[in-house]
């Protein structure tokens, strides 16, 4: 990824940096005595892939809830609660993550009625697999005081049946109603999910993640491991901006002192304008084509997020986005040019830019933000998305348009959104490229919009460590350079249909190797 050097024979690290890239016999007399030799017998090295949106904590409690990725309905997803449920004391929460409606004969959100008399005793709560909405039971919603008269909170929506009743699915701003009655997990319960998923990402070949949108419970737990040297990759941790102004503006003064603590850097902060595509909360100019009666949510209202975008620049820190919808990401990019004066280095950020209007690109490039993009989501969203959107349509043609973007010349990053998605960067890599998913369009789903593999490679390497204000230490192997590295069996280049991750073999994280499988 070095353009002086795009290939080299030989990297050596030492004291965690790389001290000579290029060939045996320049770099022999640099390897000190006793150094542990790779050889690549026929493999490639790449630099440390990064994961440039991702949400940590969630991944690690995601691994330790009852999956309901892959199931076919609603039945299958209350069978596996159920199950759970039979193994857990009475009136502990059963929490679930992974249901999505759209991948079900019916295409229907869940009800309330099966899942509440398959579980009666356990107060349930089940995340849809993009996060933005919850699926509860009768005992959950009772323990949350949820009924009838509740009333829709702004930037969110209880789904209702005829009778005005709620069905058990809660969107959006609406999740916190029930999500608030939960026990909150203790700090070691926290410290335990985020070291079980960074273990699960360096097992990738992932070497630096950008966890976005933390608590302040969360960054405590994230100091006391990065002062221990406990976290075995590079953390980039942005402050939880949706939370009230006075604890991030506390958070943005308690880091602004000291950004960096070992492999931990917190200098950005993850704000939310509108919901997801999936669940209908994704902010558009136009109606749902297969909803008339929605334009989405914006799940904090436009003024006052332009107030906390404004805040968070004027100390110093990097404001991300989340913006899916096009209008959303419209309000959001006129946010960042009022923003751009406040810092000639601000490099905003917009979180999945997922729907671009055309006539934003301008403003896109002029903002100078980084789009902080997600090649799964357009091979996951990619067999429903002409629904919400309409085939042929201007909004259509804008969705995940990395191309788009690329072509701009406009910064890009790219990640997962785990666990919303797998975190694996190479399927991250090979949807990118292809476009395609099992079953889909052999060319690829607007295969207009593709990258090659090179820019695909770049976006999980340069490009999100460009997002994080690290281009200079990481993305490369290069002289100078933080020596992370994934030493695979294959070369990329020679075919992105063989980029799994059982061709990793190592991951190399500071010139130490961290995981060997």
């Amino acid at each position: 990824m070095d353009p002086a050097r795009p290939v080299a024979e030989v990297a050596v690290a030492v004291g965690g940096r790389w001290t000579c890239v290029g060939d045996e016999a320049r770099c022999a007399s640099r390897v000190p005595a006793g150094a542990e030799a790779i050889d690549l017998r026929g493999g490639s090295a790449l630099p440390g892939l990064a994961d440039a949106h991702g949400h940590v904590a969630s991944l690690g409690q995601a691994m330790a809830a009852v999956s309901l990725h892959g199931a076919r309905d609603e039945a299958e997803c209350v069978q596996r609660i159920a199950e759970r449920a039979r193994a857990t004391p009475r009136d502990q929460w059963i929490i679930a993550r992974g249901w999505d409606q759209t991948r079900w004969p019916s295409r229907r959100f869940p009800g309330l009625e099966m899942l509440s008399a398959a579980v009666p005793d356990h107060p349930v709560l089940a995340m849809r697999v993009d996060g933005h909405a919850i699926w509860a039971n009768a005992r959950a919603l009772a323990l949350a005081g949820v009924g009838r008269d509740t009333q829709d909170p702004e930037g969110g929506r209880i789904t209702r049946g005829p009778d005005g009743a709620p069905t058990g699915v809660l969107v959006d701003n609406a999740e916190g109603l029930v999500m608030r009655r939960m026990p909150a997990p203790t700090p070691e319960a926290t410290e335990r999910a985020v070291l079980a998923a960074l273990a699960h990402l360096v097992a990738l070949g992932i070497t630096s993640v950008h966890d976005a949108g933390v608590d302040t419970a969360t960054l405590a737990v994230y100091r006391h491991l990065a002062e221990r040297h406990a976290l075995p990759i590079h953390v980039y941790a942005m402050i939880n901006g949706q939370a009230p102004m006075p604890e991030v503006k506390a958070s943005m003064e308690a880091w602004g002192a000291t950004p960096r603590i070992g492999r931990l850097t917190v200098r950005a902060v993850k704000m939310l304008a509108d919901g997801a595509l999936g669940s209908r909360g994704a902010l558009l100019f136009q109606p749902y084509s297969d909803d008339p009666s929605t334009i989405g949510l914006s799940v904090t209202p436009a003024s006052e997020l332009r107030a906390r975008i404004l805040d968070v620049a004027r100390a110093g820190f990097q404001p991300a986005v989340h913006a899916i919808g096009d209008r959303a990401v419209h309000e959001v990019l006129d946010d960042f040019l009022a923003a751009s004066h406040l810092s000639p280095a601000l490099r905003p950020r917009v979180e999945h830019l997922q729907i671009l209007d055309p006539s934003d690109l301008a403003t896109l490039v002029a903002s100078h933000a980084v789009a902080s993009m997600q090649p799964t989501h357009a091979t996951s969203d990619g067999p429903w998305a002409e629904d919400r959107l309409g085939h042929g349509t201007d909004r259509q043609r804008g969705a995940y348009a990395w191309r788009t973007v690329l072509d701009a010349h406009v910064p890009l990053a790219c990640g997962s959104d785990f666990p919303v998605e797998d975190p694996d960067p190479f399927a991250g890599i090979r949807s990118a490229v292809l476009r395609t998913w099992p079953d889909g369009p052999p060319g690829g789903w607007m295969p207009e919009q593709r990258m090659t593999i090179d820019e695909a490679l770049r976006c999980f390497t340069t490009g999100a460590a460009y997002a994080e204000g690290a281009e200079t230490e990481r993305g490369r192997i290069a002289e100078g350079y933080i020596a992370d590295a994934a030493l695979l069996t294959v070369d990329p280049l020679a075919g992105v249909e063989h980029l799994e991750s059982s061709a990793l073999t190592t991951t190399i994280v500071d010139g130490e190797v961290a995981w060997r499988r």
